[in-house]
């Protein structure tokens, strides 16, 4: 083969030196070590298959000890299952009603809330009140809603990709394929969740929130997202999500009928679970470790999110286990992470007590998130362009220039890098998963992820992940790990 290959070089190029022939080689070699697509989006589908992985759900202990069995068999050594607790919201009962109509809606994750173990009811009949529709307002203090249901327009981010673009250190987009067109940004705050939380402060009853710059669905897997008004407070009355095309229809009953009534349901429970983080080792010449790391919990099947992430931690452990201890200057630790959907804890956990007081010497943390096809909305509908979605790729300042260098080499087009220090204010530091643990290690951290608009829906299914990028994104992550590994640490810190 390798002759074939050399004959076929040479009747292309006669002047192709073998230095070069034996470079390529070597470099076509090494990729072909790392799993390729297909091996990797079969660890997608494998996790997918578990079903919806909630913290503490029988899908989330399988992923778990799938992975465990995984980094088993590539033969990773000290494999662990780290356990802990964690505060799991779970709706079991939900619907909406006005005026006889029933009005499709999903649960607002986090409301009828505490923030302690509970459980919660609107009771055999439901809570049923007056209706108020109040628009698009953050601040509800100058409207009657006390003992009634709030019908709110809520507006998600949008954020403009010129903006992102000013925020970076280098952006890779050699076909000019980025517009200044805005995107949905369902990850940060807008109208919501002010709203809601200043319904409760003025009285109301229940809260309908309806996604008008969503695509069409109402099936948003929200955060718990109360502390962005304050630490302290949670959403304590039923609040229910529905798309836009069904808070016309809502909206409409309204205007015919200004006294409306609406029977709310919502049935559920807030449960301290176990949490299960995954971890395997593998040695190297030095106990300097180097970290990569990705979650495994999800609200739905979550395809990208984040069975894609854990996928490309799975055959980056696979490569990397074929490999003689004594070619790693430094040892690995590969990590995938629960609680992403719940409190963090693992994270805090993991880095408080496994890496802190454990004495385990992680000298950076790669992190990767998302190999995610990109979604645009428009005019309310779902739109997907064919592009691998926007991969944003944040980097501690001191590995900048590293970082862009194997994004270029790479040709991981579509890539935008953003130093950490423009997250500098974020009491939990970067806004992926690798920011709980930074913030509290200070450890040096490349983190990649993507965020199209349907990260946080049903609609993340397997069709959504960038099958052709897998493999690339891998092999792009086994270079820049392979540069890791042999750079001295002074030049891993964190620089002003």
């Amino acid at each position: 083969m390798r002759k074939t290959l050399f004959l076929v070089a040479i009747t292309i190029t006669i002047c192709t030196n073998l230095d070069t022939l034996a470079k390529e080689a070597n470099e076509r070699n090494s990729t072909n070590e790392i799993p390729s697509n297909r091996e990797i989006f079969g660890f997608v589908r494998d996790i997918t298959s578990f079903g919806p992985r909630p913290s503490g759900s029988e899908a989330n202990i399988n992923a778990a000890a799938y992975i465990a069995d995984k980094f088993s068999d590539f033969g990773l050594e000290n494999i662990s299952i780290e356990t802990g607790n964690t505060l799991q919201w779970n709706a079991s009962k939900w619907g909406l009603e006005i005026e006889g109509v029933s009005i499709p809606s999903f649960y607002m994750r986090y409301s009828f809330y505490e923030g302690k173990e509970s459980i919660f009811s609107t009771g055999s009949g439901g809570l049923t009140a007056p209706v108020v529709y109040v628009g698009n307002r953050k601040d509800l203090s100058k409207l009657d809603v006390k003992g009634k249901i709030v019908v709110a327009d809520v507006e998600l981010s949008e954020a403009n990709l010129d903006r992102i673009k000013a925020m970076s250190s280098y952006i890779y987009d050699p076909n000019r394929s980025f517009s200044s067109q805005t995107r949905l940004d369902p990850f940060t705050p807008n109208n919501y969740p002010f709203n809601i939380m200043s319904a409760i402060e003025n009285g109301a009853l229940g809260f309908v929130g309806v996604l008008t710059n969503y695509f069409d669905s109402n099936q948003y897997y929200n955060e718990d997202v109360a502390y962005f008004v304050d630490e302290e407070k949670h959403f304590t009355i039923p609040a229910l999500w529905v798309s836009n095309k069904e808070g016309s229809q809502l909206k409409s009953i309204l205007e015919k009928s200004p006294n409306a009534r609406a029977k709310m349901v919502l049935e559920g429970s807030a449960k301290n679970v176990k949490y299960h983080t995954v971890v395997g080792h593998l040695l190297g010449k030095t106990d300097e470790i180097l970290m990569v790391q990705s979650h495994h919990d999800s609200g739905f099947l979550g395809a990208v999110e984040d069975a894609s992430g854990v996928a490309e931690v799975l055959a980056l452990a696979k490569y990397y286990s074929k490999e003689d201890m004594s070619s790693r200057e430094r040892s690995m630790m590969f990590v995938t992470m629960d609680t992403h959907f719940t409190g963090y804890e693992s994270h805090v956990d993991l880095a408080s007590n496994y890496i802190i007081k454990g004495q385990r010497d992680v000298v950076a943390n790669v992190t990767v998130e998302h190999i995610a096809k990109e979604m645009v909305v428009e005019n309310g509908e779902a739109v997907m362009t064919g592009n691998v979605d926007p991969r944003i790729i944040i980097s501690s300042p001191a590995l900048l220039e590293l970082t862009q260098e194997q994004v270029l080499k790479n040709e991981l087009d579509r890539s935008i890098i953003i130093s950490t220090d423009v997250f500098a204010a974020y009491d939990d530091g970067i806004p992926t998963d690798a920011g709980v643990i930074q913030s509290i290690t200070g450890m040096p951290v490349i983190s990649f992820l993507s965020a199209p608009a349907y990260l946080y829906d049903m609609a993340d299914t397997l069709d959504k992940v960038a099958v052709d990028e897998l493999q690339p994104t891998a092999k792009m992550l086994v270079e820049l790990l392979d540069k890791l590994d042999t750079l001295p640490r002074e030049k891993l810190e964190h620089t002003e």
